[in-house]
């Protein structure tokens, strides 16, 4: 389950249920916390922007699902970079008490060091100054998983909820 829903976002629309704040953010850097309910089958958390939502609302009939096309035969990884590039989302994936890091060319191709105990707590942090965007077990606030984000637009926090799911969010974090 984990290591196909790295593509479910693409043309499965309607397996997913999206909730994107009401509360943009244009700069600063920006810190939110959560835990996810213990029966949740598969959430999507991580921030979406401005000119990227207003892309997936429009071509969501015109997308093909990566899954369903055919594979070119070979693993030069040029599928992985057009996937990744073609995401409206930045998120990572979390069930099963697990949290599956997305593929990036900064991380291993192999599935199982992708794939990590899911904390009680999880912390993202946005730094639009930077573009970067962190993932963090924010009991001990140790990052799990860092990447680049084109803050361009208005960034807001996102989270995709499969089946039987469910976050809880936590009181706002002071800076440390």
């Amino acid at each position: 389950l984990l290591l196909g829903s790295e593509r479910i976002q693409v043309g499965c629309y309607t397996t997913l249920d999206y909730i994107i704040g009401d509360t943009g953010i244009v700069k600063g850097k920006h810190f939110w916390a959560f835990h996810v309910e213990a029966y949740s089958y598969l959430v999507k958390v991580g921030v979406v922007s401005s000119n990227k939502i207003q892309k997936l609302f429009h071509n969501t009939h015109d997308v093909t699902s990566p899954r369903c096309e055919q594979d070119s035969g070979h693993d030069s990884g040029s599928e992985d970079a057009f996937f990744d590039s073609s995401q409206p989302f930045t998120l990572v994936t979390l069930g099963m008490k697990k949290l599956f890091i997305p593929m990036t060319p900064a991380v291993p191709k192999d599935p199982v060091s992708r794939i990590l105990p899911l904390p009680s707590r999880l912390g993202i942090c946005l730094d639009c100054d930077k573009g970067k965007l962190g993932f963090y077990d924010a009991g001990c606030m140790k990052c799990l998983f860092e990447c680049e984000v084109d803050c361009s637009g208005v960034m807001y926090p996102a989270f995709a909820l499969m089946g039987g799911a469910a976050v809880q969010l936590e009181e706002a974090v002071t800076a440390k």
